[in-house]
């Protein structure tokens, strides 16, 4: 008999349950979408967010039933599973390990109070790699420290998604580095929960879950989990990490000088470094991944732009096929798209200003475009993928800066990576070879916690050298070179003159 592996993949928009053979390959996929279980109370609003756990959790089994009869095997044969989940999301448990909050990434209560009584935002940075505070879970302690202060004193329990999801499977509270790092209590330097910020805002050492290192057993399933599956009861679980840095292993972007562009509905960009280096200006995050550490920036809004364009614009027309078309129309125009320029969601990250919302649109002289009668869909089309990869290059740049370390290889790994034109014009963009890899690079890595668990391979290095397959190399075309270095410091002045303060 073969053996598999599950991931288990609660991510911002739906839940996956993803099933892998042995070497690597996808062979049972389910997904379902959860939006409908965000709420928000109405004494929260706009700010708070929060979902019904145990719908959740139901859903999430039903996903799992779902890729098991998508695979077509014997549940038996699922020898490992591992869990990640979206980044700053949070549930608190009572002693009970019942829950008293379940909270996803967009939960923003923290915005409601006021962290720097405790302590100053720039020591934070220094300490944890990042900020502003308020997204994380770290205030979110806080607010139920004044506002709920009956909750805050029964929280005996603080866990990430993914590791609540461990508990659910374990009854164990386990998390890893990259999940620690995300709640704004850990020392990304000295590897270890922060002694400083928990003493200043009076956070319990006790409610911190274990933390475990890639691939480390967790415990074995629940019985009664085991049965509703039809799992064998001594399946193990394994400790993986959050989604984003998933999707670095995933795609094999682990090496020093590795830049990850992970191209989902939102658009991280890493590069990894073998010591922490944290940026003077604050602007971009240091995070621990696999005893190194990555440079974090963020392109803010991507595939859901490309899908806004394709689904408002190409699918309300009854274009047949229209992400197809869309990538025909991209290719029909020339660098620079005739002159149209767009700002539709794309960001140069700046941790430090993460509030403001800036117009957007497209920018065009449409008395020349009349005139010359060639005013067409495609243009507006282009201008969203190279709004996209310029986006990509300001925020490389901004990373290097900081690392002061020369680029070596650039992935791209996602949704968006199924995006031949958007890999050929990011290649042209940054004028650098773009590796691209399977979109589920998240799923990737939980299996390859699960092998190292299991002992099937000792490393990481080792795992992705036998089971991450490079699909495709786009290399830059160097004639689109110069035109592109212009057009980029168009797109820049565009870009910096519309946030300009009033």
């Amino acid at each position: 008999m073969n053996d598999y592996y599950l991931t288990i993949d609660a991510g911002t928009s739906g839940g996956k349950a993803v099933i892998g053979n042995e070497k690597g390959e996808i062979v049972g996929y389910a997904k379902s979408k959860w939006a409908h279980l965000y709420r928000i109370p109405e004494d929260l609003a706009p700010y708070g967010h929060e979902f019904d756990p145990n719908q959740f959790w139901s859903i999430l089994i039903n996903t799992i039933q779902d890729a098991i009869n998508s695979a077509q095997i014997d549940p038996s044969q699922i020898i490992a599973i591992s869990a990640t989940s979206q980044r700053q999301g949070c549930v608190f448990l009572d002693e009970h390990g019942k829950e008293l909050y379940a909270g996803p990434n967009r939960d923003v209560r923290g915005l409601e109070v006021d962290t720097e009584e405790f302590m100053d935002n720039d020591e934070v940075y220094d300490i944890t790699g990042r900020g502003l505070p308020f997204i994380f879970p770290l205030a979110r302690l806080v607010w139920f420290q004044e506002n709920e202060e009956e909750i805050y004193e029964k929280i005996k329990h603080l866990l990430t998604i993914d590791g609540w999801v461990n508990f659910h499977l374990t009854g164990q509270f386990a998390i890893d580095e990259t999940g620690a790092a995300e709640t704004l209590l850990y020392d990304i330097t000295k590897k270890k929960w922060s002694e400083k910020i928990l003493d200043e805002f009076e956070i319990p050492y006790e409610i911190l879950p274990k933390k475990m290192e890639f691939g480390e057993l967790i415990g074995n399933i629940l019985p009664d989990i085991a049965k509703k599956l039809e799992l064998k009861e001594q399946t193990p679980i394994f400790i993986g990490c959050a989604d984003s840095q998933a999707s670095l292993i995933g795609c094999g972007a682990i090496n020093q000088g590795s830049l990850g562009v992970v191209a989902g509905s939102t658009m991280p960009i890493y590069f990894v470094i073998d010591s922490p280096i944290m940026d003077p200006e604050r602007k971009v995050w240091t995070n621990p991944f696999l005893g190194k550490w990555v440079i974090e920036s963020n392109a803010g809004t991507a595939g859901d732009a490309h899908q806004w364009f394709v689904e408002s614009f190409l699918e309300k027309l009854g274009v047949k096929e229209p992400y197809n078309r869309f990538e025909e129309l991209v290719n029909s125009q020339v660098p620079g798209a005739g002159g149209v320029q767009a700002d539709i969601g794309p960001q140069i990250f700046n941790a430090q200003n993460m509030l403001r919302i800036p117009t957007g649109g497209f920018i065009f002289s449409p008395i020349a475009y009349m005139l010359e009668g060639n005013l067409d869909i495609s243009a507006f089309a282009r201008s969203v993928v190279e709004n996209l990869s310029f986006s990509v290059r300001a925020n490389m740049e901004q990373i290097l800066k900081v690392a002061d370390s020369p680029l070596e290889s650039v992935y791209v790994v996602g949704g968006l990576a199924r995006s031949k034109a958007f890999n050929q014009i990011l290649a042209d963009v940054i004028q650098s070879d773009v590796h691209v890899y399977v979109p589920e690079g998240a799923s990737v890595a939980g299996f390859i916690s699960g092998m190292i668990g299991t002992e099937r391979f000792k490393t990481v290095d080792e795992a992705v050298s036998q089971l991450v397959e490079k699909k495709d190399i786009y290399s830059p075309n160097e004639d689109n070179g110069a035109e592109y270095d212009n057009l980029f410091s168009q797109w820049l002045e565009l870009y910096e003159k519309s946030r300009e303060e009033d």
